[in-house]
């Protein structure tokens, strides 16, 4: 499970808990052909508004997302991102 912990200013505190089966329909989602087909054709649209250049891929394979969500539970407790601001606001993101 992926744990997203957030502490703000006034020490109130408050933990999003992100279980792996939505991660795995999160990815199945994000790996979506139909997806990367919509995301393709606004940023070309886009490119051409303002005359631009930009790359997307062409699509994620979705193999590769269930291998990368399936070696991710091998590193419970695993900190991924702990950021504090100037403010006193702290993020924590762990697996």
């Amino acid at each position: 499970m992926l744990k997203v912990k957030v502490k703000l200013k006034d020490k109130r505190e408050f933990t999003v808990p992100l279980p792996y089966a939505l991660l795995h329909a999160g990815g199945w989602i994000a790996s979506s052909p139909l997806l990367w087909k919509f995301v393709n054709n606004k940023v070309i649209q886009k490119n051409i508004e303002e005359n631009a250049k930009s790359y997307i891929p062409a699509s994620i394979d979705r193999k590769e997302v269930k291998k990368l969500l399936r070696e991710i539970k091998r590193y419970r407790g695993l900190t991924i991102v702990e950021v504090k601001d100037k403010d006193g606001t702290e993020v924590v993101v762990r697996l």
